[in-house]
């Protein structure tokens, strides 16, 4: 007997089957001890769950039953959740095609999800306070490591500052700790460009002679995380341009880097030499470096002062808890 052909009617059927073991999983959470690992897989059922038609019921259920914290959202402003181990807010970035590069490649990826901020000096305080983390051994250069502390305590002023001082190894370390991952470079420019491949963050426009008034270039230092809110992104991240420059993983042209496995382990051997470094940081004045498609390479333990990072949490990310 020749198989019937799958009818329309039968995939609803399946996504409908599918979506009730994701809400019934949901439901199961609420008599779960333990808010941050609860949180962590309420999220991760959500983000599985975005890909169905009843998507806004998984997530009103888990609103009204306090599974996930809600952030405020301001009119225009794309969905965003908070991410209960480090407080990163996330921004929620929807699937679909976008440009990359300077010949403007049009290429396509899952959603995902990128913190609306870099990594704080005060988010890695409490990653070292709740892990205990020293480098690895033989990490080149250990006295670099948070070069800009004092004797283990942030600098005051600096606690909303993005972290600086630190390598992509101790960078995964943290997007470990805190369930999460470091983009792809690609998927950072997505972020940056928005769907319509802005070259800039804010649009078309090219940074005047007063630039530093949209966003932290050409300046002596870096500043709190959000202060140049005229810069975001179309779907509302910020500090993607100015401030500091961010780590990601490398893509070099292999479109299965688009989505990357979550981090699970970490060790020097076996990593690539140089990871691809994105957006202008403070000390840039030229307006080209300041297009979302400027890439550079640096040395996975290379540590300097205008070099931080922001997570990002993919579909295919499982919190290692």
């Amino acid at each position: 007997m020749k198989k019937r052909p799958t009818e329309p009617s039968d995939k609803r059927d399946q996504d409908l089957d599918r979506f009730s073991t994701l809400l019934a999983e949901l439901d199961q959470l609420r008599h779960k001890t333990g808010k941050k690992q609860r949180a962590l897989r309420a999220w991760e059922i959500i983000l599985q769950a975005s890909s169905c038609s009843d998507f806004p019921v998984a997530l009103d259920f888990a609103f009204e039953h306090g599974l996930v914290m809600p952030c405020e959202a301001s009119a225009g402003q794309n969905i965003s959740w908070l991410n209960p181990v480090d407080g990163s807010e996330m921004i929620w970035i929807p699937p679909g095609p976008f440009l990359v590069g300077t010949q403007n490649e049009r290429v396509s990826c899952a959603g995902f999800s990128l913190a609306r901020f870099p990594v704080t000096n005060m988010q890695f305080k409490q990653f070292l306070d709740e892990t205990g983390y020293q480098p690895p051994s033989d990490h080149p250069m250990p006295e670099l490591f948070l070069r800009h502390w004092s004797d283990g305590k942030v600098p005051k002023k600096l606690e909303q500052h993005p972290v600086v001082w630190v390598s992509y190894v101790d960078a995964l370390h943290y997007c470990r700790w805190a369930g999460l991952t470091l983009p792809t470079e690609w998927l950072w420019e997505k972020a940056a460009r928005g769907p319509d491949g802005r070259p800039f963050p804010w649009g078309e426009g090219r940074p005047a002679t007063n630039a530093r008034k949209l966003a932290n270039v050409n300046s002596s230092g870096t500043c709190a995380v959000g202060s140049h809110a005229r810069a975001r992104t179309p779907y509302g991240c910020e500090d993607l341009i100015g401030n500091v420059s961010e780590l990601c993983q490398t893509t070099e042209g292999d479109d299965s880097a688009l989505m990357p496995p979550a981090v699970v382990s970490v060790k020097l051997d076996g990593l690539s030499m140089h990871v691809a470094v994105r957006g202008s940081c403070f000390l840039r004045s030229n307006p080209e470096r300041m297009k979302s498609q400027h890439r550079r390479r640096l040395s996975v333990m290379r540590r300097n002062q205008w070099t931080g990072f922001r997570p990002a949490c993919l579909l295919s990310c499982r919190p290692g808890i």
